[in-house]
């Protein structure tokens, strides 16, 4: 029976170190797992890559320029919300095309909805920096707007910026600021006008 507590302390002893080792190595898959998640880097866009979002925000119009009389006039709408499918096709690493299926409405003075849909083509330049991409770009296309029985169609200038943070490779979020410029000259010279919208919106981003 002298042996008893020589037995039970050497089981006492490998029972410890088992938990140990046990310990250690989870403690060394973690930190390997940590590593790799830190030292992930997304490879650049290439020829053929594509960009398939959809975005929801915010419209707000800052206001008009009246080229009759040389004036800016404060905006008679009030921010409303802006939504649009867009596509971006990639050249190379550097450049790419975009397109713009889009619209919004936005409240007027009278408590009416003004319809605006731009649809446009834009010049994107991609600077990737680590998981995040800036993307400014500078377009034009159509602004088709509608409020109750009046609709007109109007040329459309576009600029502004996207700026991506690439959660996976297949799958990125997108904070939107864009500028659209919209003139629109009527056969009364005097109603012409040329619209300032500025459109802050969020996308979900699938990589192609």
């Amino acid at each position: 029976m002298r042996s008893f507590p020589f037995i039970l302390l050497a089981l006492a002893l490998s029972l410890g170190y088992s938990a140990y080792a046990e310990d250690a190595a989870v403690t060394e898959a973690s930190a390997q797992s940590a590593a790799a998640l830190a030292s992930t880097q997304f490879s650049t866009f290439e020829r053929g890559d594509g960009i398939l979002a959809l975005t929801l925000g915010a419209s707000v119009p800052l206001g008009w320029y009246n080229p009759t009389t040389a004036a800016f006039e404060a905006a008679n709408a009030t921010p409303g919300f802006a939504f649009a499918l867009s596509y971006t096709g990639f050249f190379n690493e550097a450049w790419a095309l975009a397109g713009d299926l889009a619209g919004g409405f936005v409240g007027t003075v009278t408590d009416r909805r003004l319809f605006v849909a731009p649809l446009a083509l834009r010049a994107v330049r991609v600077f990737p920096l680590g998981s995040f991409v800036i993307a400014p770009s500078i377009g034009g296309g159509l602004a088709i707007s509608a409020l109750g029985d009046y609709k007109h169609a109007d040329a459309l200038f576009k600029a502004g910026s996207s700026f991506l943070w690439r959660a996976t490779s297949d799958m990125s979020y997108a904070l939107n600021v864009y500028g659209n410029v919209i003139p629109q000259f009527m056969e009364i010279e005097e109603n012409s006008r040329v619209g300032f919208f500025m459109e802050a919106t969020l996308s979900v981003a699938y990589h192609l």
